[in-house]
């Protein structure tokens, strides 16, 4: 049976049979399990995107966390700096005023010193002037006024004094 257009109407007949066939063994069978299939690969994409939109929520959220941290530990930083510069200050000046009550203790020392040692020489140089005068005056009266005399009792009067000295 063919028409004028040269179809087979048979063939045309079967082909459309088979074509319902293949369609609903597709449709019952294989569009539902690629359409699980798809459904699953839907799922996992969103939930790939879900996840990656969370890992970005927590990401900032702890950079904000690692960067109130950091601003945190900045300021503890400054304010322990600031504690041990004030505790610097504060040993430094007890050491500095420490020094100064040593440095007035050795000053004060030292004047009592140079004074025990002033009056010390004041009486050996009293001693000494006196000796000088007994000299002298054992001098003067040993020997006549002279000048020969006088001369040599300079001599004698000063070598006595080197012996004294020495």
């Amino acid at each position: 049976m063919e028409n004028g257009l040269g179809i087979n109407a048979w063939f045309l007949a079967s082909q459309i049979i088979s074509f319902l066939i293949l369609y609903f063994i597709l449709r019952r069978w294989v569009f539902p399990a690629i359409m699980k299939t798809l459904d699953k690969r839907a799922a996992v994409i969103r939930e790939g995107v879900e996840n990656a939109d969370r890992a970005r929520k927590e990401l900032s959220e702890a950079e904000a966390r690692v960067a109130k941290m950091l601003e945190d530990a900045r300021k503890e930083a400054a304010q322990r700096l600031a504690q041990s510069t004030q505790a610097a200050e504060h040993v430094r000046a007890e050491i500095e005023q420490e020094a100064r009550n040593r440095a007035n203790e050795i000053v004060q020392q030292a004047q009592v010193r140079i004074q025990q040692e002033v009056a010390q020489a004041r009486a050996e140089l009293r001693s000494q002037v006196a000796d000088l005068a007994i000299l002298a005056a054992s001098q003067v009266i040993r020997s006549s006024l002279d000048d020969e005399g006088q001369r040599r009792l300079i001599e004698e009067f000063v070598a006595q004094a080197k012996e004294l000295q020495c």
